[in-house]
């Protein structure tokens, strides 16, 4: 017996796949489809088809192990409907309840993450989400939900992606679609006026930005380096892009290049508080000998940065 693709271990393929909830893709090869098949456009549809097929409740039986309980779901209406009446004690109440009752129903999890979304709570929000996903992964409404909390949260590369799965899974014909539609659109326009690049070459940027920022934040200098000057190759008028990357040089022991990239960062941003005070330090250093024990701040490089640059 072959070993299974997704877990290695020597099982049949379609009873190990069936039990990770993946999919029969008819269209392309006949064969069960799961994660490794990437962007498959075959793949795609077939997504679409078996969400829509989930909201007509004609799936196969065994597909997933998911749990439809009316009772929940009515549950569920009743709490969300008293938080919308500012009775939240009341409806986190009744959904800590749900929860105990009903563990193994995705829509309780879904309700949950959406009361504590109505409270501002955003992470804890998308945590339930994520449960409710862990369950039911093409639930359309819930992807746009958590796509709303990270962006209260300012993750935007999770905050496109969330939508963009709403999309994916969801009704064109109903509303949180067009808010979905709305917000990419959005943002891929301010994006391009902004920093002149397509929203997917941005969100490359961000996710670099992170990576380095955490390299930084580890004192591997060399790496987060590397790591900034990739992302100024992608967008080249982030002024923490650049300030964090005077910070490596300097460092690195490296004044001059620190100097000139702190210039860089104010002359993006003369009100970028970081770069004038670690400038002033950075004048002090000598080249070659590494500056110590300065510590550094970074804006937000997503979210916060394109929403003080509406308009």
């Amino acid at each position: 017996m072959k070993k299974c693709a997704v877990c290695q271990k020597g099982k049949a393929r379609r009873e190990c796949l069936l039990k990770e909830g993946a999919l029969i893709c008819s269209r392309c090869c006949a064969e069960l489809r799961g994660e490794p098949c990437g962007d498959c456009p075959h793949y795609a549809d077939i997504l679409r088809y078996q969400a829509e097929r989930w909201r007509e409740g004609s799936l196969p039986e065994g597909h997933f192990i998911a749990e439809i309980n009316p009772d929940a779901q009515q549950g569920v209406d009743d709490a969300l409907a008293l938080a919308e009446k500012g009775r939240m004690d009341e409806a986190t109440e009744d959904m800590e309840r749900l929860v105990r009752d009903y563990p193994q129903c995705y829509d309780v999890y879904y309700g949950m993450g959406t009361l504590h979304g109505m409270q501002g709570h955003h992470e804890e929000s998308i945590l339930w989400f994520e449960k409710c996903m862990a369950i039911f992964p093409y639930f359309a409404e819930a992807h746009f939900n958590m796509g709303v909390a990270y962006q209260k949260s300012y993750q935007l590369e999770k905050a496109v992606r969330a939508n963009r799965k709403a999309m994916d899974y969801g009704d064109p014909a109903e509303e949180y679609y067009g808010h979905a539609k709305s917000f990419l659109e959005d943002m891929a326009k301010m994006i391009r006026k902004n920093n002149g690049v397509d929203l997917d070459t941005y969100l490359e940027s961000s996710v670099m930005f992170d990576q380095s920022f955490a390299q930084m934040e580890s004192g591997e200098w060399e790496d987060a380096l590397a790591g900034f000057l990739a992302c100024t190759k992608l967008v080249d008028n982030n002024a923490s892009t650049y300030g964090n990357l005077a910070l490596c040089y300097a460092n690195l022991g490296r004044k001059a290049d620190a100097l000139a990239a702190f210039d860089r960062a104010l002359e993006l941003d003369p009100t970028y508080e970081p770069a004038v005070n670690n400038r002033l330090i950075a004048e002090r250093m000598e080249e070659g000998t590494p500056l110590e024990n300065v510590g550094f701040e970074s804006i937000n490089y997503a979210l916060e940065d394109l929403e003080s640059r509406k308009g």
